[in-house]
């Protein structure tokens, strides 16, 4: 009886290993192994975070002493009302590509090839579109609304409100754990930086700046991200 060769025919061998008989392909690029110092890892996450902070809050301070905004606890929830397309625009592209994103169409990139991002890209814009035509009605009928909650209890009651407050309390959890836990995993595989350390230091930068500006920190925090992604390409 033929015995499977490992790899099979026509892949790198490297990126194989025999157990008990099976051939199995490695989980890490990287073969287990840090490319990277842990020193580059912290100067990373403390260096990013400080940057963030400080220019995001900057930019808050030039908008409310030359434009003139008043930051009152209703500016902080909902950025003046005053955001603009392209703003939006970029903070959609910024927030979706989040760590789930990121991490699994590199994972299926690994298993499948070029087809594997490409059709977890189709799926996942699918909600991006409908959640455009659902926020320019929403825009429409309830142009002074905050959340979602608040706009659910006036058309559905209190009942379905309080659903929808666990629901949307549970999602808050999950996104940001997975955030945290999506970018200390990476920090950790190149760098070996702890884990746990990396999921305490990464959101303080984060922190800083929600607090300086609220929304409309966040957004401008998000432009940055986007355009910061769009131009590493293009420097190398």
């Amino acid at each position: 009886m033929a015995t499977a060769s490992c790899p099979p025919s026509g892949l790198n061998e490297k990126y194989y290993v025999g157990n008990n008989g099976e051939c199995m392909r490695q989980s890490s690029f990287f073969q287990g192994q840090t490319v990277l110092n842990q020193g580059v890892g912290y100067a990373v996450i403390l260096g990013f975070g400080a940057f963030f902070a400080i220019f995001t809050s900057f930019l808050v301070w030039l908008e409310r002493r030359y434009v003139g905004s008043r930051h009152t606890s209703e500016w902080f929830n909902t950025a003046g009302r005053n955001v603009q397309t392209g703003l939006i625009a970029s903070v959609i592209v910024s927030q979706w590509t989040w760590a789930a994103t990121i991490l699994q169409s590199s994972n299926v990139a690994w298993e499948y090839g070029v087809s594997g991002p490409f059709w977890y890209a189709s799926g996942a814009t699918i909600q991006v579109l409908l959640f455009g035509i659902i926020a320019i009605e929403i825009k429409r009928k309830a142009p002074y609304a905050h959340t979602v909650c608040e706009i659910v209890r006036a058309r559905w009651g209190s009942a379905t409100h309080m659903v929808f407050l666990a629901f949307c309390f549970l999602t808050n959890i999950i996104v940001t754990a997975m955030l945290l836990l999506g970018g200390s995993a990476v920090v950790n595989a190149l760098t070996g930086v702890n884990i746990y350390v990396a999921s305490f230091l990464i959101p303080l930068g984060v922190i800083v700046y929600t607090l300086a500006g609220g929304l409309k920190a966040t957004f401008l925090a998000s432009y940055i991200h986007s355009v910061i992604g769009v131009q590493v390409p293009y420097w190398h």
